[in-house]
């Protein structure tokens, strides 16, 4: 399957450790489109369905679309890069505002 910059997808987090989200659950590929083609990982956000109003740079709110059933919060602060083993299905893609949104609250996070 190719991952893209920007798609949303279905992602295996287990197993998580200490306060690292875990499950079956939607993730964004955050990672370079190209690098994703040579690399064995990818770097992903997850999303939670748990709705934290008003929770900016760390959440980021997602509306439902396409195979994402439920409007979700990209959990920005929860960046990981893991196997693309972990990957298991296409669900949907975000647009290129709210991909521009999520990487500054990213560079917000770590200062940058």
């Amino acid at each position: 399957m190719q991952l893209d910059r920007g798609d949303i997808v279905l992602v295996d987090f287990n197993p998580a450790k200490g306060g690292e989200m875990g499950k079956l659950r939607p993730a964004i590929i955050l990672s370079d489109s190209d690098d994703n083609e040579i690399l064995d990982t990818v770097i992903v956000i997850p999303l939670s369905s748990y709705i934290e109003e008003n929770a900016m740079p760390y959440r980021y709110l997602i509306s439902k679309r396409d195979k994402l059933l439920k409007d979700s919060d990209a959990c920005v602060y929860e960046v990981r890069a893991l196997s693309k083993t972990r990957v298991k299905d296409k669900l949907s893609r975000l647009d290129d505002t709210e991909l521009d949104d999520i990487q500054n609250s990213l560079c917000q996070i770590i200062k940058q």
